[in-house]
């Protein structure tokens, strides 16, 4: 039974090179190619497959496994030699799908002995760190690992480029060139009254750099902006590496208290009437057409 299940195994992981995929798959995957059974054992051991002994298991995988899965590429040779003092390496990492999994991975690298530091992206699924002392490419994959991540890919670079520093600032700060886009707050207090725009919609937008959807939403709002000079944008950011430094700024617990999260939307008509609270970009834009197309009528 054991051997035609490992048969099977092998069969159907080169016939579908890409089955093994996703988070499970690419952690199964790093733990096997960096040699650390003992740690593959106990992922195995968390699967119910009847009369099969993890280690026949562990050698079906290692023997068709390793590196061939899509989007699990083993660390370049150019990472590989990137260890001495003052390297900048460029981290992909899978796995990345909540808010605060920024700050876990960050904590993650920044836990390897060697790293300086690390600036992580959750919008771009990276991170770019930055070393003080030789690193092991190995230890950093191992120390994801156990944070509930892997390590895709692991490359050499000069700097943190451009579109990660971007994707890691506020929302706002790299868009709305040309239109009407004002940041009103970087988490202190501010009266929202004071900025509604008599004469357009007022679209407050909370966000946090952390935040995907916020960047995601800020993409589609300055799209909509473009066409349509009636819309003003008025930002508050709630500034901070992760979520826990930016839900302590004092414009949380003034306006946002009482709600589940970031991005978060008020849409005041002109005149200044609220027409609309939520967390849903879309619906921001359904509003403003709906009240448009009726006149200003609600």
């Amino acid at each position: 039974m054991e051997r035609s299940f490992i048969g099977g195994l092998l069969h159907w992981r080169w016939s579908k090179p890409s089955s093994l995929g996703g988070q499970g798959g690419q952690m199964l995957l790093w733990a096997a190619c960096s040699a650390n059974l003992a740690r593959l054992f106990e992922v195995l051991q968390t699967f119910t497959t009847p009369g099969v002994h993890p280690a026949l298991l562990c050698a079906a995988l290692l023997l068709g496994a390793c590196w061939a899965s899509e989007g699990s590429a083993a660390p370049s040779a150019t990472a590989e030699t990137a260890k001495a003092s003052g390297s900048v390496l460029l981290v992909e990492v899978s796995g990345m799908t909540c808010v605060g999994c920024a700050s876990k991975v960050r904590s993650a690298l920044e836990s390897v002995p060697g790293v300086a530091s690390a600036l992580v992206s959750t919008h771009k699924g990276v991170a770019c760190v930055k070393t003080e002392a030789s690193v092991s490419s190995s230890a950093m994959g191992e120390a994801l690992l156990a944070a509930g991540y892997a390590l895709v890919r692991l490359d050499s670079t000069e700097r943190c480029p451009e579109d990660i520093k971007v994707a890691f600032a506020d929302p706002w700060d790299h868009r709305g060139q040309g239109l009407d886009v004002v940041t009103i707050s970087r988490g202190e207090e501010v009266e929202l009254d004071q900025h509604i725009v008599a004469d357009k919609y007022t679209v407050i937008d909370f966000g946090a750099p952390w935040c995907s959807p916020c960047h995601d939403a800020a993409e589609t709002l300055q799209e909509y902006l473009t066409s349509h000079p009636d819309v003003a944008i008025r930002a508050v950011s709630l500034d901070g590496q992760d979520p826990e430094t930016s839900y302590n700024q004092p414009v949380v617990g003034q306006h946002l208290a009482y709600v589940k999260g970031v991005p978060w939307f008020l849409v005041h008509a002109p005149g200044g009437k609220l027409i609309y609270k939520g967390m849903d970009v879309k619906r921001v834009l359904s509003v403003i057409e709906r009240h448009r197309k009726r006149g200003g009528q609600p």
